[in-house]
């Protein structure tokens, strides 16, 4: 049997949560249709470290599941990891945010501006990276922008010491775009979730 999932939704200081970024998407229902346990608790998405992010996750976990990320939550499911490993099965990081770009950066709203610093990913530092013991499947954007940078998957797959790429890409969920591929996406990351 696979451990359950839980999926850490993105957004970085914006009024997101796991119902606009799994639920109503339909990622939730087509990983229970392809007979998965999953949960998507909401999480803050102005919180006052990286660090008290992932604990608060680690809070709502009560075996070793499956993390699946997106977007900023990939820093979250991260910091997860380090902090909490014995509670992370395996990491599937999708559409890693970009750290570092000045432009991407000045979209963020200032009450989440502490939270900008990173070297790959926001905060996370490279050799934490390179630590990181865990299976982990990274997924690109489709089509590629600047806020999920190809750059940033390279540089997970190459410092990530058990990193995968997912060799297909799609659009970023909650975009409309997703709703035309939510079956081909479903299909594409069940089978790193076994």
């Amino acid at each position: 049997m696979s451990p359950p999932i839980v999926l850490v939704h993105g957004g970085l200081g914006e009024d997101i949560d796991a119902h606009r970024f799994w639920i109503r998407p339909g990622v939730v229902g087509g990983l229970k249709a392809a007979g998965f346990v999953v949960a998507a608790p909401d999480r803050d998405t102005t919180p006052s470290s990286w660090s008290a992010a992932a604990d608060a996750v680690a809070d709502t976990l009560h075996a070793p599941s499956s993390v699946v990320a997106g977007s900023n939550g990939v820093s979250v499911a991260v910091r997860l990891a380090l902090q909490h490993r014995c509670l992370v099965d395996r990491l599937v990081l999708l559409w890693p945010a970009t750290c570092g770009d000045p432009v991407v950066d000045a979209a963020v709203p200032v009450a989440a501006s502490h939270l900008l610093a990173g070297e790959t990913l926001r905060g996370v530092t490279d050799d934490e990276l390179v630590g990181l013991d865990v299976v982990v499947a990274v997924m690109a954007s489709e089509p590629a922008n600047r806020f999920h940078a190809r750059h940033t998957v390279d540089r997970l797959v190459n410092l990530l010491p058990q990193a995968r790429r997912v060799p297909v890409a799609f659009p970023e969920s909650p975009r409309a775009e997703f709703d035309a591929v939510r079956a081909a996406f479903i299909a594409a990351v069940s089978p790193y979730l076994r």
